[in-house]
């Protein structure tokens, strides 16, 4: 069973919290944005945002599907 659009929003809004945290601390520390790419912490973090963004549009792209589908099938059953 797939996850749940309010699931993916809940984690992709907490893993970008974590990396907004984790960005604020860089930015104390005067890590420019092109030397973040060199941060494996930053690293992990921007990839756990990147897979949940594309996790949702996957969900989407089913839920579109699945409406498609029964909606062939009314026009079919109204035939």
């Amino acid at each position: 069973m797939g996850q749940t659009q309010d699931s993916l929003d809940r984690q992709h809004a907490i893993a970008r919290e974590k990396l907004d945290q984790y960005i604020a601390v860089l930015d104390e520390k005067k890590v420019g944005e092109a030397d973040r790419k060199r941060d494996a912490i930053w690293r992990n973090l921007d990839a756990n945002c990147r897979q949940l963004r594309t996790r949702m549009v996957a969900v989407n792209a089913v839920a579109a599907r699945e409406a498609e589908c029964a909606q062939r099938k009314e026009a079919a059953a109204a035939e």
